[in-house]
């Protein structure tokens, strides 16, 4: 059987194609168009295990290649998983386990490269396969800058809708399940704390940014409750076993850049001013990422830390290619 080797793309690696079949655009570029803000909203229901978008005019459809150009003129070819980034994280890990399995019968197993937000869609199928399952479709995975435990980056696009150096209007952003969901799971306000305290109503009502329970949500002054409670849902899933469905692999590699400073702490939240950084690939801080994982983790699996890209741009890079093969 042919060897099948695909990339599971990040946040904002997937490009989205519009009604009537429009090109394929950057959402970016969408944002420029007419209707934008309507648009790029996400819409959902009040139960957070009802992981379907209500409305969602838009459908993923391809990849941004300066991103991933090394892997988009390979050979052998590498398919690329189209899934919204948006939308709530366990969703795009069902849609990606039904894919798997859809697939099994036309070729060898999958290696799988998963960058960023990719990483914890992966994470997601892999808890709804099961380790046998799992190791029946897929024969290995590398992680490249995965957030396993969130992102500091996730909390300023909340707070300011800056995204990778640009600005997206904070009443769409907050919409995105996705970016909740990527939260950090230690203190950002505590030295020496792990307690995730981005999941408690409490940290956010203290600072204006969540209104009581029952009174009117404005998303131009303040977070989604609903959203929020989706990050948990995904916490608590993900709490004990998080790596658990990945042992029967034959292989497991981790690769992050680690000589970027990277937003760590936000000792005056919710003011951005005054970040502490740590040395990680402008997203994921790397020696905290690494000591995290599970000791079974960190015995077995390949982890490389190098000098490489920022974080959009690591799987562009050469010897991030290379480490992947």
């Amino acid at each position: 059987m042919p060897r099948r080797q695909m990339m599971i793309p990040g946040t904002g690696g997937v490009l989205y194609e519009g009604a009537g079949g429009a090109r394929a655009a950057t959402i970016f570029e969408l944002l420029t168009r007419a209707g934008a803000a309507q648009t790029l909203r996400c819409e959902h229901g009040t139960d957070p295990e009802a992981l379907e978008p209500l409305d969602n005019p838009l459908v993923a459809r391809g990849y941004m290649t300066l991103a991933y150009e090394p892997f988009a003129h390979a050979f052998p070819k590498w398919d690329f998983f189209d899934y919204d980034w948006r939308l709530d994280i366990r969703y795009s890990g069902k849609r990606l386990a039904e894919h798997l399995q859809t697939e099994a019968p036309r070729g060898d197993r999958w290696r799988l490269v998963a960058h960023s937000q990719g990483g914890l869609v992966v994470l997601a199928a892999a808890r709804l396969l099961g380790a046998e399952e799992l190791a029946r479709l897929v024969q290995g995975v590398t992680f490249v800058g995965v957030p396993f435990f969130g992102t500091v980056n996730a909390l300023v696009a909340l707070l300011e809708g800056t995204f990778f150096k640009s600005s997206i209007p904070k009443e769409v952003v907050r919409t995105w399940p996705a970016i909740y969901q990527m939260l950090p799971r230690w203190s950002v306000t505590r030295a020496n704390s792990n307690r995730p305290e981005l999941l408690l109503d409490a940290t956010w009502m203290n600072a204006g940014l969540l209104p009581a329970p029952g009174a009117p949500e404005d998303l131009s002054q303040h977070i989604h409750r609903g959203m929020l409670e989706r990050a948990r849902a995904l916490y608590r899933a993900t709490s004990t076993g998080y790596f658990e469905p990945l042992r029967k692999l034959d292989f497991i590699r981790i690769v992050q850049g680690n000589n970027l400073e990277t937003a760590f702490r936000l000792p005056r939240f919710p003011s951005t001013e005054d970040v502490i950084t740590a040395e990680g690939d402008t997203l994921v801080p790397d020696q905290f990422t690494r000591d995290r994982l599970p000791s079974w983790v960190q015995d077995e699996a390949t982890i490389r830390r190098l000098p490489a890209a920022e974080h959009s741009l690591l799987c562009g890079d050469s010897n991030v290619f290379g480490l992947c093969l």
